[in-house]
């Protein structure tokens, strides 16, 4: 009996986090959107080659840092990891929150005003874009082994939030806006049972 509840909190638990790494990978990877539609406006071009690219640097990028993190806080408390994870967050969260604020503008990484992004242009595009998401893998980590999860989603959103912005179609400043809403309350979420 008491074998089955194990079981049974186990798989919950399991899933609950399933959840909160998709709904993480999700709220890193809007900016994405933004990107792919204000290069879609200006009449840069994203090729799909390069759009690929650009969705693998990022998924093996945050997976480096998964990895390092997993390394280097080895060994760490469980409440340690929730309040690096839930910190991490919160100021990423914050972060996000401000430059949607700010309404800056995108950083133009088409640097030879060619109207595509090349290979070079799209290493450099990549790699600004997995900063949040690197960031965030860091959150997890402690997490067990469903957190490996993470990676492939923010590939897979990258890549195809790339192509969802080409299309046009959507306004996301407000978008972002809700991200670092959400990457706040995943860092509180994280941090709160801490102290309670």
């Amino acid at each position: 009996m008491q074998g089955r509840l194990a079981a049974g909190y186990d798989d919950s638990w399991q899933e609950e986090l399933v959840f909160v790494v998709c709904l993480l990978a999700l709220s890193v990877s809007l900016d994405t959107l933004g990107i792919g539609m204000a290069y879609a406006m200006s009449g840069i071009c994203i090729p799909k080659r390069i759009r690929l690219f650009i969705a693998l640097l990022n998924g093996v990028l945050t997976a480096v840092a998964l990895f390092a993190g997993s390394t280097c806080l080895a060994g760490l408390p469980e409440p340690c990891f929730r309040l690096i994870g839930g910190g991490i967050l919160i100021l990423l969260g914050a972060k996000t929150c401000i430059r949607v604020l700010q309404n800056k503008g995108e950083v133009q990484y088409d640097k030879d005003n060619s109207r595509s992004i090349d290979i070079k242009e799209g290493s450099a595009l990549g790699s600004a874009l997995a900063l949040d998401s690197v960031s965030a893998a860091l959150s997890l980590v402690g997490q067990g082994t469903i957190i490996w999860l993470f990676p492939v989603c923010t590939a897979f959103l990258c890549g195809a939030f790339l192509w969802i912005g080409g299309q046009r179609i959507y306004h996301v400043r407000r978008l972002n806006g809700i991200s670092g809403i959400l990457l706040i309350l995943l860092g509180l979420f994280r941090v709160l049972p801490v102290f309670f």
